[in-house]
């Protein structure tokens, strides 16, 4: 009977020993992290943005915040920092102000703007967005391995441009001839199309097509006359070595 009673006794000891080693719940950790993914559902931490097939010079890029914990009733400041070596702030990126987790949210999409400028025709420039802890919120985790890669959760990079990495999958050269940007930028301002319709097969007919090549034989055909009779003309109709543009 006094061996019962001794081990009653120590109970409660062993489970307060045990209660200190357990780690925090989840509803107690205020934790923040990158949570950018791709369609397949797997987490990236860089991005690649071009301005190729957009009509506007400047365009929103969303990044994810994500949370880890209980939601709160009011806002809460995300210790967020965007740096670049090539691109400068009001001139190539523009900030949405601070990061603010909202009220009753466990996720937020933190908004950068890209410009497109001249210099992204011939390079990529690139952003690191970081996340540090502050006040609020810790970082519970820097990285997540899936498929074999380490990915982090913590820093974020975008690259953009204003270049091809490879030709529209709608261009036709039976119709216009090979492909250059020079000549795909000169057909959308000249025509008005828009360029997200080079992108897919399909989407510009056979005839339109036909069309797009008669009215730029005669476009260049045209600058070739005024340039030739001294007169203002668009350099655009023209290759680096003058010699005019094909459509054929």
């Amino acid at each position: 009977m006094k061996r019962s009673i001794r081990i009653l006794l120590l109970l409660p000891l062993l489970g307060a020993g045990c209660s200190e080693s357990l780690p925090a719940h989840f509803d107690q950790i205020e934790g923040i992290y990158f949570n950018n993914q791709q369609n397949n559902g797997l987490l990236i931490d860089t991005a690649s943005y071009t301005f190729i097939y957009e009509d506007a010079d400047q365009m929103e890029v969303p990044v994810r915040i994500q949370q880890l914990g209980r939601m709160s009733q009011t806002p809460r400041a995300v210790n967020l920092r965007v740096t670049s070596p090539d691109a400068v702030e009001g001139v190539d990126y523009d900030l949405s102000g601070e990061a603010l987790l909202p009220a009753n949210a466990n996720s937020f999409d933190y908004l950068i703007t890209l410009y497109r400028t001249e210099a992204l025709k011939s390079e990529t420039k690139h952003l690191v967005v970081e996340l540090a802890p502050n006040d609020s919120f810790i970082l519970p985790f820097t990285e997540q391995i899936q498929s074999g890669d380490t990915v982090s959760t913590v820093r974020y990079t975008i690259y953009f441009s204003d270049q091809f990495t490879a030709p529209p999958a709608g261009w036709q050269t039976i119709f216009i001839g090979a492909f250059s940007q020079q000549k795909f930028e000169l057909i959308c301002e000249v025509m008005e199309i828009s360029r997200a319709d080079f992108n897919e097969e399909g989407v510009i007919s056979s005839a339109k097509w036909m069309y797009i090549q008669s009215t730029m034989i005669n476009y260049v055909s045209t600058q070739e006359r005024l340039r030739d009779a001294g007169q203002p003309y668009d350099e655009r109709a023209f290759d680096e070595s003058g010699a005019p543009l094909t459509f054929v």
